[in-house]
């Protein structure tokens, strides 16, 4: 894969997964200043209880089978159906006891009023499964355009369904709107499974007879999947655990129910909404070098798998030092702006550096991935959820949500720095050097260019319009500097 091919893959999936995050950003956005910050705490708590089961259903599947067929594009498609069948049952499986037990679920998750979002969501575990391991298909065979396309359409479909559902039934309450609103990712998934579908069967047709599966194959296709299962389950457990918790120990510190699950969906549903929306980037850089470096990897040529890990470091090291200046800069403005809210600014400025942590820690597991080295990424993931479980619950009587950002930022810090370590051989001490100055330099120089700029568009222009001028300009010259070290730097 030369260089400007490359470019054009990460530049479309970028693109898409800009555009499906700009638009689910926005309808978060609408969906939270329809239904406040309790409303939006539910739907936090709903949807935590809904990735957790779409990932025990799915397992590593959908990963594991990208993998696969990036290697054997040939035995892709026989996989996918035999995988298909099983998703299917379990997600019906799901389903069923989920409208069967919502009740009791929204008392284990800590808030009856959650009801009605565990109970709309309940449909989507049907096709979700199956749209995910199909995505896993077309990825491993690098069709970005068509994942990228049903990526788009799934989010618009959910979103217009979900404002459109909940605006029309605010009359009948606030929780009931914003719980019957999730019927939109039922109907986004299905939009999105039936456009993959049809491109899938005129590609299936192109790749020709299948040759018979291996006991190898076998072996390798359950042992990944299961240790991809092992290690992505940790994160929706931990976002569940989280979700049930935060609220508790919030309660605890003397809020009543309604304030803990506010100040839950303050934290998740808008500061952290807003700290994760820069990882868009390398997402986008994650996604589309995952195969290269699978591929590279497996054929054994060491040069071009250092040369794609580097240079994949090294944007996501650059992007999370821009992106988390502009938002310790302006946080306030972004918060007041987004969700009328002061409190959730204070919060923003707290995880401004996930973007950076956040990003490294995605490129590097990627990496450690395509290297089948996946232990290192599960043990550090068990262990930092651990102690953000114990953060949470220690501090949060003591220092409230505080405590919930030292356990959130905490657990990103541990596995990352278990990937580093785990990667130093790839990352040698002169390379590494060179990223530590670039960082002691953008920010000696970003810090105090954000406040003058700041400042000056606030001292012209009042409100929101100097905030707005403001963000666009610091954004314009922070880029600027950015280029310049990438000259000088890399």
């Amino acid at each position: 894969m030369d260089k400007s091919s490359l470019s054009t893959q990460t530049g479309m999936r970028l693109g898409a997964i800009a555009l499906t995050k700009a638009i689910g950003f926005t309808g978060r956005v609408v969906l939270t200043r329809m239904i406040g910050a309790e409303g939006i705490g539910l739907f936090q708590i709903a949807y935590a209880y809904f990735g957790f089961v779409l990932m025990l259903v799915t397992g590593g599947f959908p990963t594991a089978l990208a993998l696969y067929t990036a290697r054997r594009k040939d035995q892709g498609w026989p996989w996918f159906k035999r995988l298909a069948v099983l998703l299917m049952v379990g997600g019906a499986i799901a389903f069923l006891l989920t409208l069967a037990f919502a009740t009791k679920l929204s008392h284990v998750m800590g808030s009856e009023k959650s009801y009605f979002f565990i109970r709309a969501l309940a449909p989507a575990f049907i096709v979700v499964p199956s749209l995910s391991l199909l995505r896993g298909y077309l990825q491993g065979l690098e069709h970005y355009q068509a994942v990228a396309f049903s990526e788009v359409a799934e989010q618009l479909v959910r979103v217009a369904l979900m404002l459109g559902l909940c605006y029309l039934l605010l009359f009948k309450g606030t929780y009931y709107a914003g719980g019957m609103s999730m019927i939109g990712t039922t109907f986004g998934g299905i939009t999105a499974f039936v456009i993959l579908l049809v491109f899938s069967r005129r590609n299936v047709a192109e790749i020709g007879n299948p040759i018979s599966l291996s006991g190898t194959d076998k072996t390798w296709f359950v042992r990944s999947s299961l240790a991809i299962c092992l290690t992505r389950l940790l994160i929706p457990f931990s976002d569940m655990f989280d979700a049930i918790i935060i609220p508790e120990r919030l309660q605890s510190a003397g809020y009543s129910d309604s304030q803990a699950t506010a100040l839950f969906g303050l934290l998740t549903g808008m500061a952290l909404l807003v700290a994760y929306m820069p990882t868009i980037v390398t997402a986008a850089i994650s996604h589309t070098m995952t195969m290269k470096l699978s591929t590279s990897w497996k054929k054994q040529q060491e040069n071009l798998f250092r040369t794609y890990s580097n240079k994949a470091i090294q944007y996501a090291w650059n992007w999370g030092l821009v992106s988390g200046l502009f938002l310790s800069t302006f946080s306030s403005e972004l918060a007041l702006l987004l969700f009328n809210s002061k409190q959730a600014g204070q919060l923003i400025l707290w995880l401004s550096s996930i973007p950076l942590v956040v990003g490294l820690r995605e490129i590097t597991t990627s990496i450690l991935w395509a290297q089948d080295r996946r232990k290192v990424t599960f043990i550090s993931t068990a262990i930092g959820m651990v102690c953000a479980i114990c953060c949470h619950y220690i501090l949060i009587p003591y220092l409230y949500l505080t405590g919930a950002v030292i356990g959130i930022l905490l657990m990103e810090l541990i596995v990352l720095f278990a990937n580093v370590f785990a990667l130093r051989r790839l990352l040698p001490f002169f390379y590494l050097s060179k990223m530590a100055v670039s960082a002691l330099l953008m920010l000696f120089i970003g810090v105090p260019l954000g406040y003058a700029v700041r400042e000056a568009s606030h001292t012209f222009l009042s409100g929101t319009s100097g905030g707005v001028i403001g963000m666009l300009l610091y954004g314009a010259c922070i880029i600027v500097c950015y280029k310049c070290l990438k000259r000088h730097f890399f």
